[in-house]
């Protein structure tokens, strides 16, 4: 971590800038440097590093973010999580039968490499989203049997049925249109130098350090984009991000701890950015996933594949107390995969209260001996930590002994894809349609199902729910789903975050909707 800077020489290094009329930006090796009014760099402090920078495969939250400002969408989101066109001309037609859906690509819009966007470069990529080995995108948009090219602008998917999230799945990595000529120089390893339609283009990453984007010449709307540069910097230490941004030697910090909230509030020079997330965090459990993802479902026999003792150990959570401890009530205590903002939540399922004496009897009914060991992967930072002991203590009175396992996040999400699990303390930023924060993980046949458990039910209510023309026939079956969910406990829902971001008061038009994600893309120095 680089060296914080006392007051004194913050002040000193800001007359300078002032009197040069430029700015303190990030340097490539972490010091600060003058840099014109005119463009400069932007730093952003990520929590964790991402995984691959491939559309098709990535999965990670701050991955999202640096997409955001190098690989644009066929339909994006606006501040009210409204999906609005990006790269497609318009907002999609429909069949009669709504099985065909035709889609008219912007004209005039180059790659970051500078070929041209249009129907065959889109085509080129949905196919890829849809049928690429390990595709993490393959289940968000199963129903799509053919990508049709009509004429140089205007592609059409056929649909083997009614599918009503699929705009909101192409307003994400799903909608991802990437260089036809990269991914013919690259194949499967596009991540290695990744090229699609952006403000930004990527110049490189290092690994575990730093992901550094420079601004692009080929952007249609280049215009609008004033920095010369975006550094994203790994972080992974909430205290050291925190640090980091109070002595200025990043420019926006990805989500803020509540231990480091006071700290930063008493700082004039910052402003925190703030929205609840359409996501949630949880503890996914291993009940199934024996083999690896993909693979077959097969019991793995540890204690937490068993329905009782899932619904014994959620018995021995209070929901509240961790938001209180643990997060200092900056969070938004939850047992659903939807929050009460979304129109699918549903208000009539309320979350147990804590009951040692009901966890005990279950655990008495799975005729386990006492104590019962669970493996819980958390992440490595000092809240995750805390989340982890709290956990433990809770679940000790009841017949349980967490064993506590620390694990960087890219390697607990391979290990949790290996099967190597008994249950991950994880998450997902959440989608608009609540398809895209259940389907994939909880559907048999879903792309992101590493808990390997599966429900005929289930799997009928959310096919259904995917078929269904009106938000209420929906609603309906996302209600019968939820309650499935309560029931069989393969993912234990906590909270739904509250995030925070943090950005310099030097620069303006850094936003934070209600996804979570920092764009920063026509950010610009005041």
């Amino acid at each position: 971590m680089n060296a914080i800077r006392t007051r004194g020489a913050r002040m000193f290094f800001i007359v300078l800038a002032l009197a040069a009329a430029g700015v303190l930006a990030a340097s490539p090796g972490g010091t600060r440097s003058v840099e014109s009014k005119a463009g400069g760099t932007l730093t952003i402090g990520l929590a964790e590093d991402p995984d691959a920078l491939d559309p098709t495969l990535a999965r990670t939250f701050v991955g999202r973010m640096v997409f955001l400002h190098m690989c644009e969408k066929l339909y994006d989101l606006n501040a009210k999580l409204q999906i609005v066109p990006q790269l497609a001309a318009a907002m999609p037609t429909l069949s009669a039968d709504k099985q065909t859906m035709t889609i008219p690509i912007r004209r005039g819009v180059r790659f970051n490499d500078g070929t041209p966007l249009n129907a065959q470069a889109v085509k080129i990529s949905l196919d890829r989203h849809r049928t690429l080995r390990g595709s993490a995108r393959a289940s968000e948009v199963s129903p799509i049997t053919s990508v049709d090219v009509v004429g140089n602008y205007t592609v059409r998917l056929q649909l083997n049925t009614r599918f009503s999230p699929l705009t909101a799945q192409l307003a994400d990595r799903a909608g991802m249109i990437m260089s036809p000529k990269q991914l013919d120089a690259l194949g499967d390893k596009f991540a290695s130098n990744p090229v699609c339609v952006g403000a930004f283009r990527f110049v490189s990453r290092t690994a575990g350090d730093r992901i550094t984007l420079e601004k692009s010449p080929f952007y249609y709307a280049r215009s609008k984009v004033k920095l010369n540069q975006v550094v994203f910097r790994i972080i992974t230490d909430s205290s050291a991000r925190a640090a980091n941004v109070r002595a200025h030697d990043i420019d926006v910090l990805d989500r803020l701890q509540s231990t480091d909230l006071p700290a930063i509030q008493r700082d004039k020079s910052l402003t925190i950015l703030k929205a609840t997330s359409i996501g949630y965090q949880g503890i996914s459990i291993n009940v199934g996933n024996k083999n690896g993802i993909g693979k077959p479902f097969e019991n793995v026999g540890s204690p937490l594949s068993r329905q009782f003792v899932r619904q014994a150990f959620e018995l021995t959570l209070d929901r509240k107390v961790i938001n209180r401890v643990v997060f200092g009530g900056t969070v938004l205590p939850g047992c659903l995969p939807v929050p009460p903002s979304s129109p699918y939540y549903d208000s009539k399922i309320k979350c147990p209260a804590r009951n040692i004496d009901r966890a005990k009897q279950l655990l008495q009914r799975s005729g386990l001996a006492s104590p019962v060991r669970v493996r819980l992967m958390i992440g490595t930072d000092q809240v995750a930590a805390r989340l982890g002991q709290v956990i433990q203590s809770m679940a000790e009175p009841a017949g349980f002994k967490v064993e506590l396992q620390p694990t960087e996040f890219v390697t607990a999400l391979r290990r949790q894809d290996q099967g190597n699990y008994d249950s991950f303390a994880v998450g997902w930023s959440g989608r608009v349609d609540p398809d895209g924060n259940i389907y994939q993980f909880v559907h048999s046949k879903g792309s992101l199902n590493n808990l390997g458990w599966s429900s005929p039910r289930m799997d009928l209510l959310l096919d259904n729910a995917r078929k269904a023309s009106t938000a209420t026939a929906r609603k309906k079956l996302y209600a019968s789903a939820f309650g499935i969910l309560r029931s069989q406990l393969p993912l234990i829902y906590l909270y739904h975050p509250v995030n925070r971001h943090v950005v310099s008061n030097t620069y303006k038009g850094v936003q934070l909707y209600g996804d979570g994600l920092i764009r920063a893309y026509y950010a610009e120095l005041k």
